[in-house]
This record gives structure tokens, sequence and C-alpha cells, in this order.
């Protein structure tokens, strides 16, 4: 399962339009003359199954505007849209999809697709069951509020067999309703709390699919293999680029024509038959032999397929073996499950446990019934739990949803890194150096100069903060020429090879990643975040060689200056490491970065604990980069989080606020708006690629890139000739970086693809990146999330804002441009735009540490008081109320 939890606040009249944009109408011939299941259910809190039926179109649009089905009562009044505030959540959405090759593999054979149906339908009660487990609402006046479990769930479950280009695309909408009943009433369902399970809903409905017995069966009948840890169909997932090519080129052409009828009929919705209509002309153009017969039609994707070299007899392809349940050993999946959630986070919930519990099931290759797996999965994230400490008092509420549970070896490393920061946070007593000359060469502020001074001397410990755009670089070639003068050494490093090539190339002396440098020193550690160190003669389990220490570029001497650039970004694991051995050299340590800017991606708060102990921090806050002072002044507003109404009110006087009707029609603006060089910055990954592939649609449009010799990127998105790629592993054979960015030179005739480095004014290398590379570790970078933003300067720049956006990612996208950053946002009015810029400013997400957690989950569950027992005398629930229609079928819903 990809993609998260969306919340639908639309009515019920514009539900059923919703769901029937995500399909083709070729799902007519996979649904036997057009019938779409709306499938309802009810679940108790136990999870089980109490009430099911199919809903009419009137009663699934009464559903989603708050009308019981079972018995036609009210479950409540919806707020409508207005006065700058959102409408109320309908329905909360997940998508309970499979991989392509498995789609292709339904289309292809009848009885695979009769199992593929079980397999996500199975996939659907699991989750269905687990969120009638977990799912809880709030009872009580603010301030004396409780956390209760619900007593009903409902949910509605909608299933489409192609995507909206016709291509075959298995997948469910799984819809939960944010109505449930608790506590003698109708209540709304905790909806922050599902935003919390998410992770352990894809990672359960991932497992089902994939370790599916049934499926797998159907699928060896046929000479095919299920690989249990991936999901895909082995033989045919050298196929899923061809499928997914073929439905990129028929969306585009769907879209154009889409666009000239609603110009042709204005105010106008194309119905059912213009729609058919408009889908056979987006098949047939430019390859009018291979327009289908019939949409839908298997023979049509056979005949696509046997082009791209299918034959019924493929050869079997190796994949991994399956594991029975009894295989894994329940007490090593739990220790290696709290392992990751160390490694991730200071705190996390048991939701969190679960998630990295069910992951590792995955990864073991497991095949199990459905049931069973979810029992083990259960099994597991109790014992893991049960190894927890609790950051919350224990008299106070502990709700599952809120990241309380911490281990003794978060606490421990914590309390040894605050040991050995504060043992250098001493002062000398020495005078720093003198810069001035130096900064006058260079044009240094003096709030550089002081900072690039203390960075030259011999303190065990500097630390600088720098606003974006107020010089670090520069600042940094001034600490660096004033050490070389004084004799001393400065090494940069940074927490990732991108940032340290670009030190190199900016700076002009040696520059790594810190991850480099410590596995030179013989650190290692595995995929859990488990770290461990090897000594000199001991086997390093990556080479089956003996450690011989690390090479003499890697030494330190004593004395040297280790700058660790965007120091914000260090997780303690890597600082803990690092201060280990500048101490066994005697190396000093400075620390160069923006709390202001993302943090790290594991456990965090290295540059807070540090300014905690440090009696000075040398702060940069006049801004160099832009080219209008006074939005240089309002970004460090922006920075320190001052009055967030005010700085979105001088947005919008600026004319940097640019305001949109829908998502779909903020996507097709920036197409056109975007500039190549701009900087597009967005909240999440699903976010980029919905944005990465309007933007090379219009591009293949206007022939700026090629779309005839392509090969598919990890995102599922065609790569040609012309388009800016990111790469996402390092990979020292191909000489690449995590998130360096590269525009395509060519895909040759064996799916490797040539790229040149995307650095201006510098020597820009180019590189070969074989098929394998390209399919799992590269994607389309028109737009990024802020990680791949973060140190980036461009002409311009766009940042999309959504639901998702923090402070950071909203900082960091609103400071990548010279000349103009512009703020796009979903809004019906200069109101609601405001408040959706409040709530994301108030938004830090970061992980800074044990104390600041435990500070977040006390804060969490402010105004909660401990549940109480169910009264006796409870109303009865609303599915006992109407016991007759139990079970009673309703006509189909057409969709």
């Amino acid at each position: 399962m990809k993609g998260g939890v969306i919340l639908y606040r639309g009515s019920g009249a514009d539900a059923g339009r919703y769901l029937e944009s995500d399909r083709s109408r070729a799902d007519e011939y996979y649904l036997e003359g057009g019938t779409s299941l709306a499938e309802f259910s009810v679940v108790d809190d136990d999870g089980e199954l109490i009430g099911e039926g199919a809903l009419t179109p009137g009663e699934y649009g009464q559903w989603v505007d708050w009308v019981n089905p079972l018995t036609g009562e009210t479950m409540g009044k919806p707020r409508l849209p207005g006065d700058g505030r959102h409408g109320s959540p309908r329905f909360a959405e997940m998508v309970v999809n499979a991989p392509k090759s498995l789609s292709i593999a339904a289309a292809l054979h009848p009885e695979v697709s009769h199992a593929l149906d079980v397999a996500q339908r199975d996939a659907v009660a699991e989750i269905r069951a687990w969120l009638g487990q977990h799912s809880v609402t709030r009872v009580g006046p603010r301030g004396a509020q409780r956390v209760v479990p619900i007593e009903q769930l409902e949910t509605v479950a909608v299933s489409h067999k192609t995507s909206r280009a016709g291509d075959p695309h298995r997948h469910i909408h799984l819809q939960v309703g944010t109505r449930v009943w608790a506590a003698d009433a109708w209540r709304g369902l905790d909806t922050a709390a599902l935003f919390r399970q998410q992770g352990a809903i894809r990672s359960l409905g991932t497992a089902v699919i994939a370790g599916h017995p049934q499926l797998a069966a159907a699928l060896d009948a046929h000479g095919l293999t299920l690989d249990p840890v991936t999901g895909e169909v082995a033989e045919l997932q050298p196929f899923n680029a061809v499928m997914s090519k073929r439905a990129e080129q028929v969306a585009r052409n769907l879209a154009r024509f889409e666009k000239e009828w609603r110009s042709a009929h204005p105010d106008q919705e194309p119905g059912p038959a213009a729609m058919t209509r408009l889908t056979a002309m987006a098949w047939d153009h430019e390859r009018p032999h291979k327009k289908p017969t019939k949409l839908g039609c298997e023979a049509a994707w056979r005949s696509e397929l046997e082009d791209a070299g299918y034959r019924p007899d493929l050869e079997r392809a190796p994949a991994h073996p399956p594991i029975a349940l009894e295989e894994v050993r329940v007490q090593d999946v739990a220790s290696r499950a709290l392992d990751r959630c160390a490694a991730t986070a200071s705190t996390w919930t048991v939701h969190d446990i679960q998630d990295q519990v069910t992951r590792i099931i995955t990864e073991a290759g497991v095949r199990a019934e459905p049931r069973q797996l979810r029992e083990r999965i259960t099994l597991a994230t109790r014992l893991a739990a049960d190894d927890c400490l609790s950051v919350l008092p224990p008299d106070s509420p502990h709700p599952e949803h809120v990241a309380h549970l911490t281990s003794g070896h978060v606490i421990a490393c914590e309390t040894r890194l605050r040991d050995l920061l504060a043992a250098r946070a001493t002062y000398t007593g020495q005078r720093t150096p003198d810069l001035r000359r130096i900064a006058r060469r260079l044009g240094l502020d003096p709030a550089q100069a002081r900072a690039a001074a203390a960075i030259a001397s011999v303190d065990p410990l500097v630390i600088v903060e720098g606003a974006a755009g107020a010089g670090k670089t520069t600042m940094l070639a001034a600490a660096i020429a004033a050490g070389a003068e004084h004799g001393r050494a400065t090494r940069v490093v940074t927490p990732t090879k991108k940032a340290a090539d670009v030190a190199h190339k900016e700076l002009g002396i040696a520059a790594d990643s810190v991850a480099k440098l410590l596995h030179e020193h013989g650190w290692r550690w595995n995929r859990d975040g488990v770290w461990t160190r090897l000594a000199v003669g001991e086997r390093d389990p990556q080479t089956d060689a003996a450690y011989t220490g690390p090479a003499a570029s890697a030494r330190l001497s004593r004395g040297e200056r280790i700058v660790v650039d965007e120091a914000g970004m260090l997780d303690q694991e890597t600082a803990l490491a690092l201060l280990t051995v500048a101490g066994e050299y005697g190396a000093t340590l400075a620390l160069v970065g923006d709390r202001a800017q993302l943090a790290a991606v594991g456990r965090g708060g290295v540059l807070d604990i540090a300014a905690e102990l440090l009696t000075r921090v040398h702060s940069m806050t006049t801004v160099h980069r832009f080219a209008d002072p006074g939005y240089a002044a309002l970004t460090v507003r922006m920075r320190h989080g001052d009055d967030p109404t005010a700085v979105f009110d001088d947005l919008h006087a600026r004319g940097l606020v640019v305001m949109h009707e829908s998502p779909d029609a903020m996507r097709a603006a920036l197409a056109l708006e975007r500039r190549d060089g701009d900087a597009i910055t967005v909240a999440t990954n699903d976010e980029a690629r919905e944005l990465n592939e309007r933007f090379r649609d219009e591009r293949v449009r206007v022939g700026e890139v090629d779309d005839h010799r392509t090969a598919l990127g990890s995102d599922g998105l065609s790569i040609g000739r012309g388009d800016p790629i990111q790469t996402r592993r390092n990979d020292s054979a191909l000489r690449v970086a995590n998130r360096q960015t590269w525009v395509v030179q060519g895909v040759d005739d064996h799916g490797a693809v040539w790229v040149k480095e995307a650095l201006a004014g510098a020597r820009q290398r180019t590189v070969r990146l074989t098929a394998e590379y390209v399919a799992e570790h590269t994607h389309l970078t028109y737009a990024s999330t802020a990680y791949g933003m973060q140190g980036a300067t461009a002409p311009a720049s766009h940042t999309v804002l959504t639901d998702s956006m923090g402070a950071a990612d909203l900082y960091v996208g609103m400071t990548r441009g010279r000349n103009a950053n512009r703020l796009h946002v979903v809004a019906a009015d200069l109101s609601e735009a405001r408040e959706q810029f409040v709530l994301a400013m108030e938004k830090d997400r970061a992980d800074r540490g044990v104390d600041r957690a435990a500070d977040a989950a006390r804060n969490s569950v402010r105004g909660l008081v401990p549940a109480a027992h169910q009264p006796q005398n409870a109303a009865p629930a609303p599915f006992e109320l109407d016991t007759a229609r139990r079970g009673r079928r309703q006509p189909d819903l057409r969709l």
C-alpha cells in the first residue's frame, strides 16, 4: 500500500464524482456492465463485523452527509466551509492498492483476478478490524475530555480495476466514516489519532497482500511467482515500465481532450457517454493501430505486453523464498522493531511499533493467512511495547496515538551525548584570531566575521546559527583561511554526501559526509539502525576482510577543527560517534546550522542540546540572498515564528500568495508558470509525484522532453532526455550521491540513463546510471520535498502549502528564490488561506531529544482525564436498534 490518509470534505452529491474521477470507463468491462459496488460495513470495538451491505447511490450520498444508511437517523450536522474555516471532514480515505505487476497478471488471467480480489478484500477486512479495535473519539468538555474507544465504526469500500487512463490498476478506496458511535451518542472520529495510525495501516495492508497464500497459488498455477517481500510478480515486474508509459501517454491525451471538451461546453461536466468517447480518442491518438476494440479489453493489453517481449511461457524468475509464520521468532521481531523505533525518534507510539513489526515480518518473506498474520503482528507489538518506558506520569492518560514510549538505550545515548558536549562547552580564555583583513577581502558583515573568528579559534566547541541566505559559505571560507594562517587544519563534514560535494566545490577543500568519516574509523550500522564499532583486525561484515583502520586521508590531527555544516540535520547516534572520534584525536568541533530549517531524519536535537550547554551561540541574521531587502527581513520574522498572521498578510501585500480553487487547478497553473531552474517545494513525496507527472506532461507536449525512449524511475514515472532527476542512494561505483540532481542526456537500449550534473557554475560531470539503479533509486525532481531543496538557491521558488506542511518545510521553501518566492495554496478565500498558513507555522515535527519529546507528550494529553468505565445503563448502539436490517443487501451503487 502506498499513499496516506486523505480527508474528504465535500458533499454527498460530490462524492460520487470524486470516485468516478479516479477510474476509467473501462471499469465497465471488468465490473460486468458498469456496476461499481459501494460496500458498506460496520465493525464493533473488537473489530468484529456486525453489519454489511451494498448502498444505493442515494444511500451512499446520505452516508457522506452523515445520515446512517441502516436507520435513516442523522449522525450530526456537518459544518460547511466558510469564514476562513474548512468544512467538516465527511470521511477519511486510504487506498488499498497493489503493485503494477499484480494488476497486469490479473488482467491476463481470470483466476488471478479473482485471487487478487480476495487478497485486497482480505487486506481491507484486516484494516477495518484493526481500526475497530484502535479508533478513538473524545468525550466531555474542553479541559476534562476523555479519549474513549469507539463502539461502532462505519466504512465504505469501492473497488476500481483500472486507472483513469484505462490501464490495469487494481485498487480499493477504503472510506472511514468520521462519525462513530461511542458513549451513548454519535461523535466525531479522532482524525488526529487516525493520522498517527496510518503507517501501521499501510504496512498491514501490504503484508496481507504480499503474503497471501491463495494469491500465490493462483499465480503459481500460471507459472508466475509472487515475491513475498516486494509483493511483485517476479516474471512480470520487467513489464511495469511499458505499461506505465502507455498509461501516462493515454492520461496525457485524455487531459488534453477533456480540456478541449470543457472549453467547447462551458459550465458543463462530461457525462459517461462523453467520457467514454474522450477516453477512446485518447487511446487512438498517435497510435491508431493500438486502439482497443473495447475499453478494458485484455486483448489490447496483451498486445501491448507482447510488443514488449511478453510470452505466456516466461521463464520462472528468481524471487525471495517464502517462509512459514512459525519460522519467525516473535522475540527477535519485537527487539528489532524497538531498535528501528529508537533509530528514528526519541519517543514513539504503539502504532509506530506495529508499523516496524509488520515491515520486519514482510521483509522476512512470511506467507500466512491474514488473521494469523494479524495475530502474530499483535503479539510481537505487545511484547515490544512491554519493554518500553513512558515519558508521561503514571497517573496521566496514556493514549495509544500519543508518542510517549521510549527505551533505556535512547535515554543512555542522549545522556552520554550531553556529557561529551558539556565537557567541550568550556571557554579557553584565548583570544580569537584577528580576521579584519580577511573580512574586508571577502566583504563579511560583523556577525559573519565574529562567527568565522570563533571557528578559527581553538575553542573545543563552537556553535554558529545562520538564517537562510545569511552567507554561511562565505563565513566558512574566511574561517578556513584564518585557520590556515595560524597553522590549523579545517575539515568540513556534512550529514549528506550531496552537501559535502557542494561544500567541496564552493570552499575548495576536502569535504565528505559524516558517515564516510565515521565508517573509516570503524563505525558500522545495520538496517535496524544499531551502531557498533570494529577494532583493528576484526572482520568487517561488509567486506568479509579484516578492518585495518582509517585511511590516511581520514586520520585527524590534534587541534584540527571539524566543521559540521547543516548540523541541525545531525542525528544523535552519528553525533555521539563523531564526538568519540574527535576526542580520541584531540580535534575540536564547530556546529554550523539553523534550527529553524529541517532537523535530523532520525533521533535529533543535537544542535538544541549543544546550544543549551554552551554559554555563547554565534548568530548570523543579516540575510544577503534576496534581491529585495524587505523580503529578507520578512524571512527573519518567518524564521522566528513571529506573528504568523502578520507575516502572511505581508506576503499577500507583496503579491506572493497565489490562491487556487482546486489542487488540479493549482497543478495546471504551476505547470505553465514554472521555469527551468525554479525551486518547487512540497510537503510529501506523493505531492511531489503528482506535480512531477503534470510538469513532465507539459514539457513533453511542448517538445522539451523526449517521451519515445524512456526508463521508469522509482516513482513509477517515465524518465527521458531533458528530464531533471534526483539520485536517492550513494553509490561510489556510479559516482553519485543521495539527493544529487541531474539532467537526463539520453536512455540507451539497455535502459541505462546518461545524466549530467545539474550544478550551476561548476564543471558538470556526466555519468551512466544502470537500469537497475534508475528503477530503484531515481525519480523526477521538477518538484521536491523540503529535504531535497534545503541548501539550494534558485532564481525563483514556489512553495505548495498543504495540511502536511510544517514550519520548517515552509521556511525552507520560501527562502530558496533570490528574486521571488511564491506561496501557492488551495483556498476558497484569503481568510482560509491565512488560516492554513498559520496552522503550518505552528507545526514543529522536529525530533529535538527526549526532554522536548516528553514536553510534547505532556502537551498532547493536557486537558485529558483518564477514561472512565462505560456506564451500565448505556444507550443501545444504533445497529442494535434495527437488527432486522442486519446483513441486508441493497441495490448496487453505480459510480
